[in-house]
């Protein structure tokens, strides 16, 4: 018999955590959410008992008819666990119920408030799954779990590794949990600032192609502009959730401290808090690096903007000064008072055509008009 547990972290507090509470629980919320895909989202999840638990960190636990225990922890961290001898088979149950029962129903209680960035929710994640068992060694079928890339063994515990999967193998049923989840939290966590990373150099790449043009179109300046806003966006959204991810690596290390993990974790998983802290800095840093990249495009496409609008302003006023003058030149040479002929209509229809062709033309040479992009040069 294996334990199989299937698991994942997202920035939440213990408000987040009531809400899930009173959802579970009740099929309630205080949001201004339709209430009847509130109940039958909830009716879904097939859920038989739940309750609030204190452990280290306060958490949510739940049972379903089928057997799966779900753990919802106040920092965001999410379990979801079942018993089977078929391990294949109990990953595949774990993960369809929270592709299709879980995630979307926790989605739509958080789906008010700041949005998540479209290039960030296509990503298809992969959620760390881990196999553990009390037995004395760990057998590994690399035909089904693939191949082991790492053993490590210690005295009371032994942890294999396959590109899918992790084996751990221990005595002590508080300590394998505990190490356990840290694992899956260490995983996501790691890959949150891999996808960061990533996502900064195809935003960098995609800002620089703008960059390297050195020319733009009056016509395009103001799609250019649009595009750089909603990359200012993407790059605020995410430089916000970063900047939250360095205090739950915090409260995780004083965890693992009190429990007594900090030496466990460090032999067993080759990992450190501070290696997660260092990353988090080095993301830190690249993504102010991005933001400042990012607006000091903004910055010359806003001034190329400014300028094209002062050149068709000038040609515009100059048009303007030429009629006016003419016209008071007109109406000095008078020596009656106008009337109101056919031939005065017609020729009153004529000056507006001409006033019109005049301003689009202006209009068209602006927007054809190069505007030199001058952006301070790098040396790389």
């Amino acid at each position: 018999m294996y334990t199989i547990t299937f698991g994942g972290w997202y920035q939440r507090t213990t408000l987040h955590l009531t809400e899930i509470f009173n959802f579970l629980a009740l099929g309630e919320t205080n949001l201004g959410l339709d209430k009847n895909k509130i109940l039958k989202l909830r009716e879904g999840l097939e859920i038989i008992s739940v309750s609030r638990e204190i452990d280290y960190l306060e958490y949510v636990k739940a049972n379903t008819k089928n057997g799966i225990e779900i753990r919802y922890y106040e920092d965001g961290l999410y379990i979801l666990e079942i018993n089977s001898k078929d391990a294949v088979e109990a990953k595949t149950l774990l993960e369809e119920y929270f592709e299709e029962k879980l995630n979307p129903a926790i989605a739509y209680i958080f789906s008010l408030g700041a949005p998540t960035p479209k290039i960030l929710a296509n990503i298809k994640l992969d959620h760390p799954v881990v196999i553990s068992t009390k037995s004395k060694k760990i057998e590994v079928d690399e035909n089904v779990f693939g191949k082991i890339y790492s053993k490590i063994e210690a005295d009371d515990m032994s942890v294999y590794k396959t590109p899918k999967y992790i084996f751990i193998r221990g005595i002590d049923e508080k300590h394998v949990r505990a190490l356990m989840e840290m694992q899956i939290f260490f995983r996501e966590f790691k890959d949150q600032l891999e996808r960061y990373l990533n996502i900064h150099r195809e935003l960098w790449e995609e800002i620089s192609e703008y960059k390297e043009k050195r020319v733009l179109l009056g016509k395009n300046i103001e799609k250019v502009r649009m595009k750089l806003d909603g990359y200012q966006k993407t790059i605020n959204l995410i430089g916000s959730r970063i900047n939250q991810m360095n205090v739950y690596v915090n409260t995780r290390s004083s965890i693992a401290k009190k429990m007594s993990l900090e030496e466990k974790l460090s032999n067993i998983f080759q990992y450190k808090f501070e290696t997660l802290i260092d990353t988090h800095a080095y993301i830190k840093e690249v993504w102010n690096m991005t933001k400042d990249y990012l607006n000091t495009a903004i910055q010359v496409v806003l001034e190329v903007k400014s300028q094209a609008n002062a050149n068709t302003i000038q040609s515009l006023t100059l048009i303007t000064t030429i009629g006016v003058v003419s016209g008071i030149i007109g109406y000095l040479s008078k020596d009656q008072f106008p009337k109101i002929t056919l031939i005065g209509m017609c020729y009153y229809l004529i000056l507006i055509g001409l006033t019109w062709l005049i301003n689009r033309i202006v209009f068209t040479v602006a927007n054809n008009k190069k505007y030199k992009l001058e952006f301070s040069s790098i040396k790389t």
